[in-house]
């Protein structure tokens, strides 16, 4: 009868729209943090811990210049409240702003978060603090500054490992983007007392921006330089198998410290167009993997290196496009997956920069897009890094929204990015959910 058709219809348009409300409802999920953004160089940001508790802890700087931290309790499904770590703003103003002071954290065996800060343009200024209780991140110690002694010049970039002897080692780039070299400095007791920094890489009055992966006692280094023009340049790497006490090239060639450009392993040269490095990890034979940026606009690119027994070779991944300019050279980025180093992590061009898995069938060779992860996005999704000791729900943590970069000579534009995760994604405004 036309009366139950009518029924039929209506049911189906109050279904309908009940489903439409359930995707598209933006307005009501949240993201992991708002007007907060990661660095690249600073890994981990996020790390699963699994002791009294399951918990993944996120830390970010957010747009008013505050390090800040949070969790998600991995059995209950649920995001703890926001802690504020430090607020850096009441003494350093805009410079507390800049989105290069964003946090690194180290979480050690009994439970203890230490979290390590700089800011960007500030002389001296290089902070840790620890959490007064294992496993509880409402409560730090006072801000203890572990400049270098006698150095006045910036940090950046720290990078926090552990051994199997408990030593804990620091990584991080003493100088400017233009001029700096990349420490290393180690401390026997937590954390409380730091030894006499080692100068690991010395390339004149160039800039190195170098990422740090180690798995045991074996530490990995890979770097570029950092030029005028081109803005990067080149992949280097050093290998340590004894925890930081002999270095050595791929092939067992040793390095006397500090690495100059002449002593250096050329991974890759890019010639006259820049790069840019944005993960490297080991399996468990200690064969590294490094993942790049490569090529400006419209010719952006994401590349793979490996060892192949003799030398290194490299393959492209696939095309993409770069997050902010030109010059700057600002990637979407990229992460590798050490549990299966032919699985990475991008930021894909489509009609934004969407989160995708890409995968290799071949050791490297070719690649091809395994998993979306995020689409149909109204802003860029980038930055990602993966959870340290991921869960299967929380595997992945990135910047999304709108990147504005340089503003009045400071890296405070990104007062319109968001923190997203595999499980807060859906908070992503989508073009099949505008008004």
């Amino acid at each position: 009868s036309a009366f139950f058709l009518v029924f039929i219809l209506l049911c189906f348009l109050y279904f309908n729209s009940k489903n439409s409300q359930s995707v598209c409802a933006v307005e009501e999920l949240s993201p992991v943090a708002s007007s907060a953004i990661f660095e690249w160089f600073q890994k981990p940001a996020a790390i699963r811990f699994v002791g009294k508790y399951d918990r993944t802890y996120i830390a970010w700087i957010n747009s008013d210049g505050k390090i800040q931290i949070r969790y998600h309790d991995n059995k209950e499904n649920k995001f703890s409240p926001i802690y504020t770590v430090d607020d850096l703003y009441r003494e350093f103003g805009i410079e507390a702003q800049d989105d290069h002071n964003a946090p690194s954290l180290l979480i050690l065996p009994d439970g203890r978060i230490l979290i390590f800060y700089t800011v960007h343009d500030a002389n001296g200024a290089f902070f840790m603090k620890q959490s007064t209780t294992i496993e509880d991140i409402s409560s730090w110690t006072v801000r203890k500054n572990i400049d270098d002694p006698g150095s006045v010049m910036p940090y950046n970039y720290p990078q926090a490992k552990r051994l199997s002897n408990g030593n804990i080692l620091l990584f991080y780039r003493r100088g400017n983007y233009y001029n700096s070299d990349e420490y290393l400095k180690v401390s026997k007791d937590n954390g409380t007392t730091w030894e006499k920094p080692t100068q690991l890489i010395d390339f004149s009055s160039d800039g190195v921006y170098a990422l740090v992966f180690v798995k045991g006692d074996a530490i990995h280094i890979t770097w570029n330089e950092s030029l005028v023009k081109p803005p990067r340049k080149n992949i280097y790497y050093m290998y340590s198998p004894d925890g930081g006490v002999a270095w050595e090239k791929k092939d067992g060639t040793l390095l006397t410290l500090p690495v100059t450009r002449n002593s250096a392993e050329v991974v890759f040269d890019s010639k006259d167009d820049p790069d840019y490095v944005w993960d490297i990890v080991a399996d468990n034979e200690n064969n590294p993997f490094i993942v790049f940026a490569y090529k400006k606009d419209p010719s952006h690119e994401f590349r793979f290196a490996q060892w192949d027994g003799g030398s290194w070779t490299t393959n492209t991944i696939t095309t993409s496009a770069q997050l902010y300019g030109n010059d700057n050279f600002y990637s979407g980025g990229i992460v590798i997956d050490p549990r299966n180093v032919h699985n990475v992590y991008l930021s894909k061009k489509r009609e934004q920069l969407e989160i995708e898995r890409w995968a290799s069938y071949d050791g490297g060779r070719t690649w091809q897009q395994a998993e979306v992860i995020t689409n149909n996005s109204t802003v860029d999704n980038f930055r990602m890094q993966l959870v340290e000791n991921y869960s299967d729900a929380l595997r992945i943590v990135w910047a999304s929204g709108i990147y504005e970069g340089l503003i009045n000579g400071q890296w405070t534009g990104f007062s319109k990015v968001d923190i997203q995760s595999d499980i807060t994604k859906q908070a992503i405004p989508n073009k099949n959910c505008s008004p």
